[in-house]
């Protein structure tokens, strides 16, 4: 499939291992395909991204702030924000001062080896690039984009990637401004 995908496209791809690489995950999410197509997606569809402040930086932080990896850290950041202490400060700070290892160490965690190695996708990240193919085909394009890609993020429905967008803008706004921009270009 991948010899449909534009040189831009193809950059997403390797650019979401690069991330999920940087954030010390074992797989490649649709979030990381997310920061690629953030990262690598052409004039007009960043002009659109930009507008909603969907930038691969904005997505890219709140990765590296690391909720999905601990799923008592959301519930304790609740739970102290309720006495008047913001726990995602403490931790940025904490990796600030002592390195990006210290919370994780604080916390009794080892710390995390760097790969350098192919990663798998997870099952929704390859559903995610299975419905770009079949969103170029809706929309009859013969090769597949970083806007396909993105269709295909939507579409997949990943929840935590759809957060990420939702915090930004609708999805159901974003496929439109999207479907607008493949058919400008048709």
């Amino acid at each position: 499939m991948f010899e449909r995908f534009t040189r831009h496209a193809r950059i997403a791809v390797i650019l979401a291992q690069e991330a999920a690489l940087e954030l010390d995950d074992d797989e490649i999410r649709p979030s990381h395909l997310l920061v690629g197509v953030l990262q690598s997606a052409g004039r007009d569809l960043s002009r659109v991204l930009a507008g909603y402040g969907l930038t691969a930086d904005t997505v890219r932080e709140r990765l590296a702030a690391g909720e999905d990896d601990d799923p008592g850290f959301a519930d304790d950041a609740e739970a102290l924000r309720a006495i008047g202490i913001d726990l995602h400060a403490v931790r940025d700070r904490v990796v600030r001062a002592f390195g990006a290892d210290a919370w994780d160490a604080a916390a009794g965690r080892p710390p995390r080896r760097r790969r350098r190695k192919h990663l798998p996708f997870t099952k929704s990240a390859k559903k995610a690039l299975e419905l770009a193919l079949r969103e170029a085909l809706a929309h009859k394009d013969k090769n597949i984009g970083c806007e396909h890609v993105l269709l295909g993020i939507l579409r997949g429905a990943d929840e935590p990637t759809l957060e990420l967008i939702a915090d930004h803008v609708e999805p159901a706004r974003l496929r439109a401004d999207i479907d607008g921009l493949l058919a400008a270009a048709a």
